[in-house]
Order: C-alpha cells, then sequence, then structure tokens
C-alpha cells in the first residue's frame, strides 16, 4: 500500500516518516507534500491508498484537500493530525469520512494502531468490492450474518434443536457445522480504562477482536468473537471448533501476549470444555464465574478442567497473631504472611477469589479491632479516595491485594504514630476550635474532623489540657467576643452570633458568668480604658 504525509512542518513530516515501522504495517512507499497544492498533484499521479494530514496548513487546508479528493472520487483513506483540540475540526473530517483524528504532538503507536485499523478497513473494501464483481452480494453480509448467528447461540436466542438449527445455518448461508463440538474460549479485559481514553473505545476494541480473530479462528475477519461490555467489565467471547487443550492454551497464550503489547490491557483467558452447538447458551456465564474465580491464573490462558472446585476454605490468617504484630506495628511481618498465605494457594492453583475476600475480611477485623482499643474510628479514617479505589480492586489479585493491605497498614500506623505526639494532637485540636468556633462545633464533631472516638478524644484532651473540651470551646468563643466587643464599631447584638452563639439572652448569661460582667458592662468599661 502506499502513503502521502502532507505537512507544512518539516520536523513532523520527518518525524512520522523515522517512527513508524512501515514494512510491519504493509505499507510500501512512503511520500511526502508541504502543501495541499503538491499534495493533490501526487494524488492525480499516482494511487496512493492512505493520507496522513495536518488540518491546518496556510496554503489550504487538509479539509480543503479532503474535500477535493471526495469530488475527485479517489478511493483514499484520511487520517488527520491537528495541534487543536476543536470540535468542528472533528465534526467537519468525520462528515467528509475521515479514518482517524489525532492531536498533535503525535503518539507513534497510536498512530501505528490507527494505520493498522485503517489498512484493514481498506482490506475490507476491496474484498467487498471483489465478491460484488463476481456478483456474490451475500460477501457483503457474510461476516456479520455468522457473527449474528453466534451471538444468538451465546445468549440463548432461540431454539436449541440441532435440527433447527441446521436450518438456521443453511437460511443464512453459513459455513459451520452443526453437528461438530465447539469450545466457548471466555476472555476478561482488566485495566483497559486508561486505555480506553487514550485510544479511543472504537480503536480499543477494533485491536482486542482482532487479536482474538486472527490468534482464535486465524482469519483477519471477525466472524465468531462476540463482545460484552457493561457493569461487570469488558468481556470476550469466541466459539471454535474442538481441539486439544494445549493447542487452545497456546493460542490463548498469543492472545493475552497481544492483548498487552497491543493496546496494554490485561487478559485472562479459559478454554471451556467442548460441548454441542446446542449447549453454547449456558458457557457464557460458567467460564465468567471461573474466571473470576480463580485468581491463581490472573493474566494467564487456562482450561475449565484445570481451575479449582466451587469448595471454599472459611479461614486463611489467625486472627490472635495478627493482633500480635499490629501491636507491634509490624508491617513487614504482617505483609510477608499475606504474602505466604497468597504463595502457597498459587504454588498449589487454589487461590480463588473467595480466598482474596478472606483475607481482605480477616486483615479488616484485626485492624478495626486494633483501632478500636485505641478509640480510632476506623470507618472514618479509611473513608479516603485512595482506600475505596484499592478496596474495591483487591479481590481481583495477588498484586492488588498486597497493594491494598499495605496501604491498610501504612495508614493505620502513621495515624497511631500521630497520635502518639498527643501534644501534637492537642496543638491540632486547639487550631481546629479556632479556625471553626463560629460553627455548631462539641466532641462529636472534632472527634470526626481526627477519626477519633468523642469519649477517647474527650479524655486525651482533658488528660493533657486539665479542661474539658466543650470548656476549651467555651473559653474562645469568649476571648473572640471580648476582642469584638472593644470594637465600638460592631454592634452588640451582632457578637453572639459571630463567635458561634444563636441565642443573644443566653450568650448574655454565659458571657456574665465567665468574664463576671454583662457583655454591655464590659463595652463601657472597655471604652474607659481606651479614653
Amino acid at each position: 500500500m502506499r502513503l502521502l504525509i502532507v505537512d507544512d512542518d518539516v520536523p513532523t513530516v520527518e518525524a512520522i516518516q523515522n517512527t513508524i515501522d512501515w514494512e510491519a504495517i504493509e505499507i510500501d512507499r512512503v511520500e511526502t507534500a508541504y502543501n495541499a497544492a503538491q499534495a493533490r498533484r501526487i494524488l492525480k499521479q499516482r494511487q496512493t491508498d492512505i493520507v496522513i494530514c495536518d488540518i491546518e496548513m496556510p496554503q489550504g487546508s487538509g479539509l480543503d484537500l479532503l474535500a477535493w479528493v471526495r469530488e475527485q472520487k479517489l478511493d483514499v483513506e484520511f487520517l488527520f493530525l491537528t495541534c487543536h483540540e476543536r470540535f468542528d475540526y472533528a465534526t467537519s473530517a468525520l462528515k467528509m469520512d475521515a479514518a482517524e483524528y489525532l492531536s498533535k504532538p503525535f503518539n507513534p503507536k497510536i498512530m501505528a494502531l490507527s494505520l493498522q485499523k485503517t489498512i484493514a478497513k481498506i482490506k475490507e473494501n476491496r474484498r467487498l468490492k471483489e465478491g460484488h464483481r463476481y456478483g456474490t452480494w451475500r460477501m457483503e453480509n457474510l461476516q456479520q450474518e455468522e457473527r449474528n448467528f453466534w451471538l444468538s447461540r451465546l445468549n440463548g436466542v432461540g431454539t436449541r434443536n440441532r435440527e433447527h438449527i441446521r436450518k438456521e445455518i443453511e437460511a443464512r448461508g453459513l459455513i459451520v457445522d452443526a453437528d461438530a463440538k465447539y469450545r466457548l474460549i471466555a476472555t476478561h479485559i482488566t485495566e483497559f480504562e486508561m486505555q480506553e481514553q487514550d485510544l479511543g473505545q472504537e480503536l480499543l476494541f477494533y485491536i482486542l477482536e482482532n487479536a482474538h480473530s486472527c490468534l482464535l479462528c486465524c482469519g483477519e475477519e471477525n466472524k465468531r468473537t462476540i463482545r460484552r461490555y457493561g457493569a461487570n467489565g469488558l468481556w470476550y467471547f469466541t466459539a471454535v471448533p474442538d481441539e486439544t487443550g494445549d493447542v487452545l492454551k497456546e493460542r490463548g497464550r498469543q492472545v493475552v501476549a497481544a492483548c498487552m503489547q497491543g493496546a496494554q490491557v490485561k487478559a485472562t483467558l479459559c478454554i471451556g470444555e467442548a460441548v454441542p452447538i446446542e449447549s453454547l447458551a449456558d458457557e457464557p456465564a460458567k467460564l465468567q464465574a471461573l474466571i473470576e474465580r480463580n485468581v491463581a491464573f490472573y493474566t494467564h490462558a487456562f482450561t475449565a478442567d484445570e481451575a479449582i472446585s466451587g469448595e471454599a476454605e472459611s479461614q486463611v490468617l489467625e486472627l490472635d497473631k495478627l493482633e500480635g504484630m499490629l501491636q507491634e506495628h509490624d508491617k513487614i511481618r504482617l505483609l510477608n504472611t499475606i504474602k505466604q498465605a497468597l504463595s502457597n494457594r498459587m504454588t498449589l492453583k487454589t487461590l480463588s477469589e473467595r480466598t482474596l475476600y478472606l483475607i481482605q475480611q480477616e486483615l479488616l477485623q484485626a485492624v478495626y479491632a486494633h483501632l478500636a482499643d485505641a478509640g480510632i474510628q476506623a470507618t472514618r479514617l479509611f473513608a479516603d479516595e485512595d482506600s475505596a479505589r484499592l478496596s474495591d480492586r483487591a479481590c481481583r489479585s495477588t498484586v492488588d491485594m498486597i497493594r491494598w493491605a499495605n496501604y491498610l497498614l501504612e495508614r493505620t500506623f502513621s495515624f497511631e504514630d500521630e497520635l502518639q505526639k498527643s501534644v501534637t494532637l492537642v496543638e491540632r485540636i486547639d487550631t481546629y476550635i479556632r479556625e471553626h468556633y463560629r460553627e455548631n462545633i462539641g466532641r462529636n464533631e472534632i472527634a470526626a474532623a481526627f477519626y477519633l472516638s468523642p469519649e477517647y478524644l474527650a479524655k486525651l484532651y482533658k488528660k493533657k489540657t486539665a479542661k474539658s473540651l466543650k470548656d476549651a470551646i467555651w473559653q474562645h468563643r469568649m476571648e473572640q467576643a471580648k476582642l469584638l466587643l472593644r470594637d465600638p464599631t460592631v454592634r452588640i447584638g451582632d457578637v453572639a452570633g459571630a463567635v458561634g452563639i444563636d441565642n443573644f439572652s443566653y450568650f448574655t448569661t454565659v458571657f456574665k458568668k465567665e468574664i463576671g460582667q454583662t457583655p454591655q458592662e464590659y463595652r463601657r468599661e472597655n471604652s474607659k480604658h481606651n479614653v
């Protein structure tokens, strides 16, 4: 295939020429042009399959060039580059059937993937045209027809009668053996959200489906791989004729590698047992459950008969030993204990999602009990965004479990160490009072701010300061009230609200009790002192 690069910026043209492995993506010849006029001359003279073009150029824009190509009815695919994320540019490009729209500075990897997708589109269009030439109209729909057939099989739509299925195959004009046995291969894609943003959903899906169709079905055209995308993640299901588990596992390993290499996503693949075509609808749920349960095979390919049984253990860690290590703040021993439990089960291939769940619950139970003894409200301490995110992922893999456990223990011990510095804590409480005395605060509100139980906080504060939290709050309010009363521009009636007391009569009562004078008397006396 032939490709033309059009950009008025010479360094950009050279960068594209030198960073893409053209041979690997089947580009035989690469030409360059530095304005739209040069590009038009080349496009008139020689057949060109793809144009990589800057949208904004001084002597005619890329959109103008695309419009000219469409007017000339040239069979050319366009991939646009631009420095600006302008929606009107993207809209115009899409209306004229541009293949891709990429921002500068371009990412060589994303550009190469976009080119591969465009080349596949060109090949498919040529194949369809060839089919029309020989009068095979159904060739255009054959790929979609077969995908729709397998989709109906996996969704359990229609009959499970083999004879009826055979008639459906004949009616659709497919080459499918209704009497053969098939294995369903399920693939779970994880950690794809970032790549979905970087590559775009359409390109990401193309890369993953292409990997499955090429490696599992030995063909570039996707006829059998069905995508399911929803709340439980991204899944692919491919029905293949029965072969030995070892052969399919090797192909599965290649799919896992291709997903990581091509799209930087993690794939876990499970190969089902050989079943008649009418029983395929039962397989997706089974294989999904096996992948979710068999964490030991995360990012690997495995067969259903290698999966662990449904029997699950009821306890993994010893809580009394955990508590001892928590009291000693021995994070290394705690993590090593968890790692050893995981490693043993990984070796025996018995590590399941339930095992990870048990480890998570047992560690949480030990940590929460440990913190409760110290008067710390654990639920508030671990309400931050990082805790929630790591906790949600903990049961997905051994790496995620260790990452979460490390964060949990680090946050626990760090907070306890801060509490040991009680002088610092008292200072922080006093600062909180100074910053929030205008609000309706008491020990409950202050305790919540420091993830402590109200009783523990009150005892600690009184022990270190010889006064109660309530007295400390009121004393600070009264000091602030005295400052305001010394200012003749402040109305006496506004002072109560300014220090967090809604009722003026109650403020007057408390002020006189604490200061020995009413607010009016304090202002008059204070004014005399300033004469």
